[in-house]
């Protein structure tokens, strides 16, 4: 007859407990800075495996969620506040799955179990003032509770944890905690009273037994696989059976000893598997209701869960003294995936066990909210902590890694066969493994992370670097194994004893101690940080050093401190193939090599045999330098000296040209000079053309231009007041027997007027740079009659000028003031007028090329003085009436010296002087149109002017220390159009509005400026 499967047996939790003193609820607070304090200090199982430090490292478990097989976990408790994924959920079909307020036991207590053990993984750390008041390992992980242990005899445990281990796995748990266990066969009874009695079916096992049948190991089997194909870290507790069975508790008990349960350990009798044939049911106490399985049967020949060997956790518990507790189950046969972690030990430390959050009961408050419990279900969730902040400080590790990582670095306390690894270090588990046990375990792909183990790593396995991202080896480490780098950056900081080998997409960095190196084909060795231009960095090689072809050595020169260049010091012998290059660079926060200085790059105690046949690198593509490479018996360089090519010769313009020769004159050692030295061809071109300080002169311009603006309106006055064609018909301001008032602009009083005015321009010219301007500004003038025909008056004026160049801009504040004369006789009209002006310039250059970037700055005086006339003839026809006019204008201009300020790029330069003519001819009309209820005035201008002289501006410039050159600016338009174009309508008898536009057009530059007039006669 087939045996009925013992899927039916409840699993038992693994503790047992003493309350603290009832504690007030209080509001759940942010998490505070992990110190040494009563919060940390209150489960002393912290202390005990020094969390604090990997908290204070910043590890918390922030991100990685922890699944808790248990039965249940009391959601309303404060210290979890926030942190409750929503997929949990309770199985076994006594409650509603989301049904989480209230979980109770088969007997209907309090099911607490569950918010212990979560209390010990994740309980918050908020530094608020409750009596009891703990953290936990990882205080910011997510907690999944899952309630499937202590639930209802019609819905087993086995089949509900099975179920919540699946649960766990698809809902992407990165850590999962059982603290449950098989039954066991107690010495004693307890009745409801609490009385104690021998157990009349009490029996010593010398062997394990595993209840739970043929069926239900299957699926637990089914269940772990499940787990085991997530990446899920499982820790199981071990078990409290000692006391009551001390043979069978030799060795880890509950699903965390299950990788002992083998064919082999079957048939040699450490393992029994119960089976049930009796009709009366399975009951643990009476031995009439179950059978053994002999150890042949065929039924369990093909059991077998070696598979999950390693690759979980099972945990023993120690008390406060470090020592096995007293109820534990030892490690045994499990030790090489079995540790200890802090369970509590009455029987040593009184009813002080592990303090932990407790059920808060949902009715009248009465339960505490934290409570001492004891056994290896509280040993367990420390480990769980611990696997979460590993998780979290490695997550490109997978389980097996990590368990490896948590095992290694385990404190050896005892024998193996108790302790296992030894006692759980939180500490020195977040700062990678101290060992890698076996072959091919570790290899890891960083993702991208920037990763450090500074744990001395021991063993016989071998590690793999691969993906991006760097991964820093800072311990001395002594493992075995080769070390791989097939992608991303292996930085050795410490020592790796052993061969590394650096294939394709691989880098090896660093400035620790290696043993023998091997570069393959894509494969890089760069000292230091591991990227071009990264800093000074020396590699020592403890054995052979041998670079195939492909491979790459990319190094970094500096004349500064740290030292002059990377180097790799080699005890055994160099070897390089031709095949393999050698890439050379400049530190970002260095300086450029010296001029016949020797780098040495390489030194062997064995000699060097063969040299790179190819050099690349920043360094190499400077076309201002030549490089030769060298070997002697022990060691290889390289040296750089300044070739023929002269600066001028890559730049493209005149005036780069110009500054080119000036940058040159300056020698090696000027910190502009070195810098320009190692540009490549098309930065140096560029950087030529900023340092030319064409904004200078183009400055020069631009104040000759802006003294069109006074001249235009001294005629255009003078034109009004004689009724001139196209004058602007805007009235003046006089005093008149009845006070002051506006009058006529042709009146034969004294009159004021003022003038306000805005343009803008654009000037270009062959290899210069373009000047965009913007003006704006106003004039004050008076004049009076003198004699019958001449009109005598003064001005002055103020307008801002502001222009700019592609990567550089100035203003220029100018303060005018000039006289005036103008008459007429009949039809000639004659208008003359003397002006001077003084300058306040601002200027500011952006240089930034290689690793000069500086904002250069300057600021300086000039004075202009301009002299001008034009004589025009009017001609009255039926269409409109006409003038056509000549002018001739001379203005001088003298700009001060000036040095600028802001770095090795700053220019200085003396006054300097220049003289511009301009004549004008053009022709003037106007008509006057009858609208209804107001009169308007349409006026226009067309001229031509043509401008001889100083028309392109120069200044004469210098680098600090270096030969004077000259640049050119943007040009005064030798040739121009003049257009102007205007109405005016008087509105009624009181207001005039006028609308005027002018504009200066040539083939290289462009002036268009607009004024409106609004005059109210009050």
């Amino acid at each position: 007859m087939r045996p009925t499967p013992l899927r039916r047996i409840a699993i038992r939790l693994l503790a047992t407990s003493a309350f603290c003193a009832p504690a007030p609820l209080f509001a759940q607070s942010e998490p505070i800075a992990p110190v040494d304090d009563a919060e940390y200090r209150m489960n002393y199982g912290l202390g005990m495996t020094d969390a604090l430090s990997a908290n204070q490292a910043g590890f918390t478990g922030a991100g990685v969620t922890v699944a808790i097989v248990d039965s249940g976990l009391d959601v309303l408790h404060p210290e979890f506040a926030g942190r409750i994924s929503e997929a949990a959920r309770n199985f076994g079909g006594d409650q509603p799955p989301r049904d989480l307020n209230h979980a109770v036991d088969r007997d209907g207590t309090v099911a607490a179990h569950g918010t212990h053990v979560a209390g010990i993984i994740g309980a918050a750390r908020d530094g608020v003032d409750r009596e009891g008041n703990m953290q936990g390992v990882a205080y910011e992980a997510t907690l999944l509770p899952l309630r499937a242990v202590g639930v209802t005899e019609a819905d087993p445990g086995r089949d509900a944890t099975n179920d919540a281990i699946r649960y766990a796995a698809r809902q992407g748990a990165q850590v999962l905690n059982g603290s449950f266990g098989w039954p066991t066969l107690e010495k004693y009874t307890v009745d409801a009273e609490g009385n104690r009695a021998d157990n009349p079916g009490y029996v010593e096992f010398d062997f394990t037994p595993i209840y739970g049948g043929v069926d239900g190991l299957a699926d637990t089997y089914a269940a772990l696989k499940t787990a085991l194909d997530a990446d899920v870290v499982m820790v199981f507790a071990a078990g409290n059976e000692y006391v009551d069975q001390p043979r069978a508790s030799v060795r880890a008990g509950g699903d965390g000893g299950l990788p002992l349960l083998t064919p082999e350990t079957i048939a040699d009798g450490t393992f029994r598997l119960v089976r049930n044939s009796s009709a009366k049911g399975f009951d643990i106490n009476d031995g009439s209701t179950y059978e053994w399985y002999e150890a042949d049967d065929p039924e369990i020949a093909d059991i077998d869960f070696s598979e999950f060997a390693g690759k979980m956790i099972t945990v023993v518990a120690v008390g406060q003294n470090g020592q096995i507790a007293s109820y534990s189950e030892r490690c045994g046969e499990a030790a090489a995936w079995c540790l200890a972690a802090p369970g509590g030990d009455w029987a040593v430390d009184g009813d002080k066990g592990i303090v932990s959050t407790w059920q808060v009961a949902a009715d009248t408050g009465a339960n505490p909210l934290y409570k001492y419990d004891q056994g290896t279900s509280m040993a367990a969730p420390h480990v769980s902590g611990a696997a979460a902040l590993v998780r979290q400080a490695f997550p490109y590790m997978d389980a097996r890694q990590t368990i490896e990582t948590i095992l290694t670095t385990a404190t050896e306390i005892g024998p193996g066969e108790i302790y296992g690894q030894g006692l759980l270090n939180v500490g020195a588990a977040v700062k990678g493994p101290m060992e890698l046990r076996y072959q091919g375990v570790f290899d890891v792909d960083t993702g991208g992370a920037t990763s450090t183990w500074s744990n001395a790593i021991t063993g016989v396995g071998d590690l793999t670097k691969r993906g991006a991202g760097t991964l820093v080896l800072a311990g001395d480490n002594s493992y075995e194994g080769a070390t791989t780098v097939l992608g991303g950056t292996l930085a050795v900081a410490g020592r790796v004893t052993s061969e590394t080998r650096v294939r394709d997409g691989g880098v090896l960095a660093g400035t620790g101690t290696l043993g023998a190196v091997v570069a393959g084909a894509g494969g890089i060795v760069a000292p230091g940080a591991g990227e071009a231009g990264a800093g000074i960095g020396r590699l020592t090689v403890e054995g052979d050093f041998t670079q195939g072809a492909g491979s790459v050595y990319r190094a970094d020169l500096d004349e500064g401190a740290r030292g002059d260049a990377d180097r790799i010091d080699v005890t055994g012998t160099a070897t390089i193939d031709e095949g393999a290059t050698l890439v050379l660079a400049t530190p970002e926060e260095g300086d450029a090599p010296e001029l016949g200085e020797r780098y040495t790059l390489l030194t062997a105690a064995g000699g060097v045999d063969g040299t790179y046949g190819t050099l690349a690198g920043d360094l190499t593509e400077a076309p201002f330098v030549g490089y030769a490479l060298g070997t002697d018996a022990d060691a290889l360089y390289v040296e750089f000296a300044r070739n023929e090519l002269a600066f001028a010769a890559l730049a493209a313009t005149p005036n780069a040209r110009a500054a080119a020769g000036g940058a040159e004159s300056l020698g090696a050692g000027d910190a502009l000079y070195d810098e320009i030295l190692y540009l490549d061809a098309e930065t140096a071109a560029g950087a030529f053309s900023v340092l030319a300080g064409e904004i200078h002169a183009s400055a020069r311009t631009v104040l000759v231009n802006d003294g069109h603006f006074l001249r235009g309106a001294v005629t255009d006055r003078l034109r009004a007041a004689f009724d001139g064609v196209a004058a602007p018909a805007a009235p003046v301001f006089a005093f008149g027997p009845q006070g002051a008032d506006y009058v006529p602009a042709t009146t034969e009083q004294a009159v004021f007027w003022a003038r306000g005015y805005g343009a803008k321009g654009r000037i270009e010219g062959d290899d210069v740079a373009r000047v965009e301007t913007s003006t704006g500004g106003f004039f004050l003038g008076a004049d009076m009659p003198v004699g019958d025909r001449w009109r005598v008056g003064a001005v002055l004026g103020y307008d801002r000028v502001d222009f700019d160049e592609s990567a550089a801009s100035g203003k220029a504040d100018n303060y005018q003031l000039g006289l005036y004369a103008g008459a007429r006789w009949d039809r000639v009209a004659v208008r003359t007028g003397l002006a001077y002006a003084t300058s306040k310039l601002d200027t500011d250059r952006s240089v930034d090329f290689g690793d000069v970037a500086e904002t250069l700055t300057a600021d300086y005086d000039a004075r202009t003085f301009q002299a001008f006339g034009e004589v025009g003839y009017r001609v009255d026809t039926p269409a409109a009436a006409l003038e056509p006019y000549a002018a001739l204008a001379y203005l001088h201009l003298r700009t001060d010296g000036f040095d600028e300020s802001g770095g090795a790029a700053a220019l200085s330069a003396g006054a300097e002087s220049s003289g511009t003519a301009f004549s004008t001819l053009g022709l003037r009309a106007a008509r006057e149109l009858a609208l209804e209820g107001a009169t308007a005035r349409l006026r226009g201008e067309i001229g031509w002017r043509y401008a001889f002289g100083d028309v392109t501006p120069e200044s004469r410039l210098a680098f600090a220390g270096g030969d004077a050159f000259d640049v050119t600016g943007a040009p005064i338009a030798r040739n121009a159009a003049l257009v102007a174009a205007g109405i005016d309508m008087e509105v009624n008898a009181r207001a005039t509005l006028g609308l005027a536009y002018q504009g200066q057009f040539a083939s290289d530059a462009q002036e268009n400026g607009v004024t409106a007039t609004l005059a109210i006669r009050f």
